[in-house]
């Protein structure tokens, strides 16, 4: 029970599923009924069959039977009138007729009417045919004169005796018996075959025609999904489309992007005919400036208006290209020259963005080449390369590439690789050079320099690989060992009783703005042996662009308040604005080279003149730098500058040198040497 309560249970559920879940149940279901069905009119066509096969059996069978009693009757009556007897055809047929009569008694063949009507009467057949058989057969054995009375036997119990009758009889028995059953059995088939009709029908309505509406259904939404699948497939190539140009465009400016020039160069140096092509490299000057400072919606802006203006410069033949930030690239088949003149001439306006007037200078980097190049992006590479020495020049600056360039920034990039190990071996060591009072010759401080004593290049100057630990990330690492290194020098000196050292220490701006430079210096300060009013430290002007409020300025007021001397290098290459003389805790200025070197020529006179007033009513000390000539620092002196430097008093030394040299100068005055035996620079 528990099974087949368990079966019902499990059938019910299926029969619950989802229509497109059951589809498959119902059609075996369905397939299984039409397999019993047939196999159900199959029985009942072969039982009909084997049923008249018998019965058409028996009725052959009682109609041979009749025959050949016939058959014996008849030769036994030719036995009278024969003289010649041969009784082997007699004793075939008595043969053959109880042969029959055993048939149609037997049990397959006969019914409960037959086996009345064969053994249930007074003078049953089954006695009639004993009778028939056992006269029939006593003629062969019976006196000539005895074949009469036997055969007139035989007669009587063929025809009076009802023999005869009663096979025909069984005959027609048989027949309505067959009659019968095939009206029984016919009925069974038409009831099989109206069930199976029925079924068919109920199949077709709640198997089949659910199927084919399932089916329809499925198509139709398959067709609806194809249908999708279309428009979505059409709605993809649009998209393709559309990222393809994106892909091959700037988002903001609208510009074809770096993507876009390498395949329109790629194109061009793939064809045939060669031609002699201009590339531009263009970069907007302190553009970084004008982004923090006016935000960067309209720093984006200003990229697009320059954008816009640069495309105006070409015609539909060549490209210009945003590549980058602030950086643009044109390609044209007109001639550099013309075509920088142009450009230049269109950015020479003010820009109007966001209804303020922005004007704005650009660097240039460019070079022409031949279209049979293999690799036309190395162009573009050596476009950036001479924009990037066009920048390191100043502002509104245009640097054609050269070979020397390359080499250069290939030499740049193996002292970056080689930096790392350098400071870690010590290769980058402090120099000194002396620092005078202009009043009496005497030894003020010394400023110290970077120098790396490379093993196979020799000696470099810090303008060869300041801008490789730059980019390499190593400049404040560097910056710390220098002064780790200056400042153990100086102490041992002060031990050794041979100067009170006063040194400047130069950092650079990412060394300014370091957040850890306070705690850093602090305590390589302490651990070196000198106090605070020995040490001062050098920073640029171009340090203090980003403003007083950046981390450089706040390190100041720190260094300040920590009474470490500060002081402004490079003072008058034009970088800072006179404003941060005032808003920065500055100690002193260091006049720039370039502003002592025509002294003392009257133009270069008044530009130092108004610096020194300038500096005397804020209480700074001047340090004049690159003085070569005794006219020079009397020149100075005289105008009130108090401190200077440069080859005529000493060139920078390493500290081995530079002991011996105070050994000998420490505390006597020193004079500028006479001009045949001035260092040169």
């Amino acid at each position: 029970m528990k099974l087949i309560r368990l079966f019902a249970s499990r059938a019910k559920n299926m029969f619950r599923l989802n229509r497109p879940e059951r589809l498959w149940m119902h059609s075996c279901f369905a397939l299984l009924t039409i397999l019993c069905l047939l196999a159900a009119t199959q029985y009942i066509n072969r039982t009909i069959v084997e049923r008249q096969a018998i019965t058409a059996a028996g009725i052959r069978i009682s109609q041979s039977q009749i025959m050949h009693a016939h058959e014996v009757i008849l030769l036994a009556e030719q036995y009278i009138v024969s003289d010649q007897v041969d009784f082997a055809p007699m004793n075939k047929a008595i043969g053959q007729f109880e042969k029959d009569y055993t048939l149609s008694t037997s049990s397959e063949l006969r019914s409960p009417e037959q086996w009345l009507h064969y053994f249930n009467t007074a003078n049953s057949i089954d006695t009639l045919v004993r009778d028939f058989i056992d006269t029939a057969i006593a003629l062969e054995d019976a006196p000539k004169n005895l074949h009469a009375s036997l055969v007139e036997q035989l007669n009587d119990i063929y025809d009076n005796q009802g023999l005869r009758d009663g096979l025909t009889q069984a005959a027609t028995l048989l027949e309505k018996q067959a009659h019968a059953e095939a009206q029984r059995l016919s009925w069974w088939e038409r009831t099989m075959l109206i069930v199976s009709a029925a079924t068919l029908l109920a199949e077709a309505v709640f198997v089949f025609f659910p199927t084919h509406m399932a089916v329809q259904t499925t198509i139709r939404q398959l067709q609806q999904q194809a249908q999708k699948l279309r428009e979505s497939r059409t709605q993809l190539r649009v998209m393709n489309r559309e990222l393809a140009q994106q892909a091959r465009r700037d988002p903001l400016t609208g510009l074809p992007n770096r993507a876009s020039l390498t395949a329109y160069l790629e194109n061009l140096c793939g064809r045939k005919k060669i031609r002699t092509l201009s590339v531009l490299f263009i970069g907007i000057d302190n553009f970084k400036s004008i982004n923090d400072s006016a935000g960067h919606d309209f720093g984006d802006a200003l990229l697009v208006a320059v954008a816009n203006t640069l495309d105006s410069c070409i015609d539909e033949d060549h490209i210009a290209a945003r590549v980058g930030g602030d950086e643009y690239v044109i390609v044209s088949d007109e001639p550099s020259e013309e075509l920088i003149s142009r450009v230049r001439a269109s950015i020479s306006e003010p820009f109007d963005i966001k209804g303020r007037r922005v004007p704005i200078n650009i660097s240039i980097g460019f070079l022409e080449f031949e279209t049979n190049t293999s690799d036309p992006m190395a162009v573009i590479a050596n476009a950036a390369i001479a924009l990037q020495i066009a920048k390191n020049g100043g502002e509104n600056s245009t640097q054609q590439f050269t070979q020397s360039l390359r080499d250069d920034v290939e030499n740049l990039r193996m002292l970056q690789l080689e930096l790392s190990d350098a400071i870690k071996k010590g290769e980058i060591e402090p120099w000194f050079q002396p620092q005078i009072r202009l009043s009496d010759g005497c030894l003020h401080g010394v400023e110290v320099l970077a120098r790396w004593r490379h093993p196979t290049r020799g000696l470099l100057t810090p303008d060869r690989f300041i801008p490789a630990a730059e980019r390499a990330g190593l400049i404040i690492e560097m910056d710390h060992t220098i002064w780790r290194s200056a400042m153990a020098h100086a102490d041992l000196w002060q031990k050794e009783s041979l100067w009170h050292p006063c040194i400047s220490l130069n950092a650079a701006p990412d060394t300014i703005s370091d957040p850890y430079l306070i705690e850093r210096f602090l305590l390589e300060l302490q651990r070196s042996g000198l106090g605070v009013d020995q040490v001062n430290i050098e920073v640029l002007e171009t340090t203090l662009i980003n403003g007083a409020d950046d981390m450089a300025a706040i390190n100041i007021d720190s260094l300040a308040e920590c009474g470490i001397g500060l002081e402004l290098d490079d003072f008058g290459t034009g970088y800072a604005s006179l404003s941060k003389l005032t808003q920065l805790p500055l100690d002193g200025i260091k006049l720039d080279r370039s502003l002592v070197a025509p002294l003392p020529d009257s133009a270069a006179d008044s530009v130092v003149r108004a610096i020194l007033a300038l500096a005397s009513e804020l209480g700074l000390t001047v340090v004049a730098e690159g003085i070569e000539e005794d006219a020079q620092a009397k020149h100075l002196n005289d105008r009130g500058c108090a401190i200077g430097q440069g080859y005529g008093y000493a060139k920078p030394m390493p500290p081995s040198e530079f002991r011996a040299w105070l050994e000998i100068h420490a505390k006597s005055p020193l004079q500028i040497a006479a001009p045949a035996t001035q260092f040169v620079q």
